[in-house]
């Protein structure tokens, strides 16, 4: 009795620790210009590195200005060659504060969401 319930736990962690079970999901790991800082040159577009490959199909950035006006140029876009990365370019910046909002879904289905901003000097 004891050994076919210290199997069957044995079986059960197993199948927990496996990576098939893990439950991962895409978090923001870097960004380009970086989370809270302040760039003297407008970037022209705006990466994001995430913890998981992302599915590009649903997965978008927005840039916003300060009135929470859409800026950049609505072609959020998977970086080449690297699946968990995401861009979007963005026009001229004029000084001021931007923030970018993300959402993005795993290629295991599951979805994130965050945002943060930076600020252009000059």
């Amino acid at each position: 009795m004891h050994r076919s319930l210290l199997t069957a736990l044995l079986m059960a962690a197993a199948v927990m620790l496996s990576p098939a079970a893990a439950s991962a999901h895409a978090f923001l790991k870097s960004a380009s210009p970086a989370v809270g800082s302040t760039v003297d040159v407008a970037p022209g577009t705006i990466a994001l590195t995430f913890t998981e490959s992302l599915e590009p199909d649903f997965s978008s950035i927005v840039v916003q200005d300060a009135h929470a006006a859409q800026i950049d140029k609505k072609d959020s876009h998977p970086v080449p060659g690297d699946p968990t990365r995401l861009a979007v370019s963005v026009g001229s910046l004029s000084p001021g504060t931007y923030t970018v909002i993300w959402h993005v879904t795993s290629t295991d289905t599951h979805k994130t969401t965050g945002k943060f901003s930076f600020t252009v000097a000059h």
